[in-house]
């Protein structure tokens, strides 16, 4: 269930998105403005389906748009690939995180483009 809140001229909707492997609630936030020609009405309306869909993005594995690569990759080493893979897999990784993060760990996940991969497998 979303949780909404009035701030001045905009609404605070917030989601929870489940718990991560440790126990700790994951709660995703997103800011929604009304126009300014939307009555009262129509901003009640508009608000209940905005977290409506919101709440359905983070049912559906919604990842935040803000979070880098480097930041996702270590969630992935934590969560996936240490409990999955072999130990030598696992170290192998390691060892490459340096050179890939070097290449696109600044990037944001929603940011990165074929052409972003294609120029790092080319520069190795």
């Amino acid at each position: 269930m979303a949780t909404i809140k009035k701030r001045s001229d905009s609404y605070l909707i917030r989601v929870s998105c489940g718990y991560d492997i440790k126990g700790r609630q994951i709660v995703r936030s997103m800011t929604w403005k009304p126009e300014k020609t939307m009555k009262r009405g129509q901003i009640e309306k508009e608000l209940n389906r905005q977290a409506v869909m919101f709440e359905e993005k983070c049912s559906k594995g919604y990842q935040n748009s803000s979070v880098k690569f480097e930041t996702f990759a270590e969630q992935w080493f934590e969560e996936y690939a240490k409990p999955n893979l072999r130990n030598t897999t696992y170290e192998r990784l390691l060892t490459l995180r340096k050179r890939v993060y070097g290449a696109i760990g600044h990037l944001k996940m929603d940011k990165i483009t074929p052409r972003h991969i294609q120029m790092f497998v080319n520069s190795m």
